[in-house]
């Protein structure tokens, strides 16, 4: 697990932000160049040619290839990144998957080159307070992207307060349509417990279940055709929470077959 910190944008940083929130990614710039997965970069070297090339008139590729470098190869799954908006850290994301490109209207605002990400519960001053302030070796503060040194005591904050707003299963629901239609097939029972909110909580428990995907995010190249039958079933927080304690995540067949074995014990 490592930490990051990211230039939310240069320009429109607050507005970013909050279409990263919105589309549980995280981006940066220098889009013109395309999806670095085509180009097969071996260093940052070779992105920093490609930005001069593209960007003729800046001066800053020397910047931009290292930034890329790192969200392209560097960057993690389960790394967190602190977003700055201009000095201000404003949120800590949590990265699921792994480096993408979009075009046209899936950028954001601009910048194509992305990561889907889930915004956490951490304090962004916090975190960066307990590593120590300050970029890891060999980085530099004025990249877009840099990774930070990592102490022990940061990585107790991010234990103790990473939990995701957003859980795994949410991160790919982008369309309301597919949840709506999942649950209007299965209901609202959990499908490994039958725990149903409503017959025990009331009307307050009425219509509430999470949505499982059975296929994890981070398996998945960016968007895709969400079946809401065959990919997506309804489960309660207690199972959805036990079927992502392993990754991938487990089968909810296996899940239904452990609570059955538990009964009889």
């Amino acid at each position: 697990m490592n930490v990051w910190r990211l230039i939310g944008h240069h320009e429109e940083p607050d507005f970013a932000i909050e279409m990263m929130k919105k589309s549980n990614r995280i981006a940066i710039g220098w889009s013109e160049i395309g999806d670095l997965r085509k180009v097969k970069p071996k260093a940052a070297s070779d992105i920093t040619s490609i930005i001069s090339e593209f960007y003729s008139d800046l001066n800053n590729a020397h910047l931009g290839g290292p930034s890329l470098w790192n969200l392209y190869h560097e960057m993690k799954i389960g790394d967190y990144v602190i977003i700055n908006s201009y000095s201000k850290k404003c949120c800590v994301f949590e990265i699921t998957g792994p480096y993408i490109y979009e075009s046209g209207n899936k950028q954001i605002v601009g910048y194509g080159h992305q990561r889907p990400a889930v915004l956490t519960g951490i304090n962004p001053d916090e975190l960066w307070e307990e590593i120590g302030s300050n970029i890891g070796e060999g980085q530099n503060i004025r990249w877009t992207l840099v990774s930070c040194k990592t102490t022990k005591i940061a990585e107790e904050i991010i234990y103790r307060e990473g939990q995701r707003y957003s859980i795994p299963s949410t991160v790919i629901e982008r369309n309301p349509d597919a949840r709506a239609k999942c649950l209007a097939h299965y209901g609202y029972q959990c499908t490994v417990c039958g725990f149903d909110f409503k017959a025990v909580y009331g009307d307050i428990g009425d219509n509430f279940i999470h949505v499982h995907h059975r296929v994890d995010i981070s398996t998945k190249d960016g968007e895709y055709i969400v079946d809401p039958i065959k990919d997506l079933v309804p489960i309660c927080p207690n199972c959805h929470a036990m079927v992502h304690k392993v990754k991938p995540s487990m089968e909810i067949e296996k899940l239904m077959m452990i609570i059955n074995e538990n009964k009889n014990v």
